[in-house]
């Protein structure tokens, strides 16, 4: 089967998603025109459905094996990485920042500087952690 014409389908429609209202949007950046209310209301409606079902079918075509060279990048083992990265930036945020609000002393105004010393921390947490976790891992195999 060939699963060209479907990929062709789902990324024109992922396009429209994310470009359909580029001409009102300028139009109203330019004051000549506003959206029109039909344009609007079938837009917001419509894209998250079109945008989800879109995605499912691209899912589906890797995970039957029709995604040529977007599932070989998609399953590059690097991204496993970056995916641990972010899970344990996730983990840890809402705590560590709750933690820190609580110690302050003065209002809380949170700056670049404060989320990117949360995002260091977790990432030196992260490789710690995975350090850790393989050196275990390593001895316990060597066991069995």
């Amino acid at each position: 089967m060939c699963a060209t014409p479907i990929w062709a389908v789902t990324a024109a429609v992922q396009y429209g998603v994310v470009f359909g209202l580029y001409d009102d949007v300028q139009g109203v950046m330019e004051h000549q025109k506003s959206a029109s209310e039909i344009d609007s209301v079938s837009y917001q409606s419509l894209a998250k459905i079109a945008w989800s079902l879109s995605l499912t079918v691209q899912i589906l075509l890797c995970q039957c094996g029709l995604g040529g060279f977007i599932n070989s990048l998609l399953s590059w083992s690097g991204w496993q990485i970056l995916s641990r990265l972010t899970y344990s930036v996730f983990l840890l945020h809402i705590g560590l920042i709750t933690v820190l609000a609580g110690q302050m002393r003065h209002p809380l105004s949170l700056n670049p500087d404060f989320e990117f010393g949360v995002l260091y921390l977790a990432f030196w947490l992260y490789l710690t952690f995975q350090q850790l976790s393989s050196i275990l891992l390593w001895n316990n195999q060597s066991r069995i």
